[in-house]
């Protein structure tokens, strides 16, 4: 599978013990299946504890979601392996991150650049620290997303 933002083949890689994701030596990105962002935040492999503790500065965070939203759309790399030419759609992940991530409307597939990763899951941490109801409901909003 090639790399939609620059084309370079993507490698399997272990991400923290949890899954296999496809990731791009080049620009960092990575490729993750429909369940591999479930899989991933259900896992506790990284604490984000000190980026926990920082304030968020919503300035920049509104103005690089800005930018994002701006970016050409991308194909999907899955897809195109069946000589598919499928563009994701970009959206915003949950209800409020500020983090903008590329879906793919046939195969349900995720593609996040450098450091998206590490961003969902201290969104995820920090939104659901101590609520387990608001965390299933999480859950449940993204998939309802991603499902439709």
């Amino acid at each position: 599978m090639k790399c939609p933002v620059d084309k370079t083949e993507l490698k399997e890689q272990e991400y923290e013990r949890a899954v296999v994701v496809d990731s791009c030596s080049s620009c960092q990105g990575m490729w993750l299946d429909k369940w591999e962002l479930k899989a991933i935040q259900a896992n506790k492999g990284n604490y984000y504890q000190e980026e926990l503790e920082k304030f968020p500065d919503l300035v920049n965070k509104s103005y690089r979601l800005a930018l994002e939203k701006q970016r050409p759309l991308l194909n999907c790399p899955k897809c195109a392996e069946n000589n598919d030419n499928i563009q994701m759609e970009r959206r915003e992940h949950g209800y409020c991150s500020q983090i903008m991530i590329d879906v793919c409307p046939q195969c349900q597939g995720i593609w996040l650049d450098q450091g998206e990763v590490q961003a969902l899951e201290i969104f995820f941490e920090q939104s659901h620290m101590d609520d387990k109801e608001i965390k299933t409901g999480f859950f449940h909003s993204l998939w309802f997303m991603l499902n439709k």
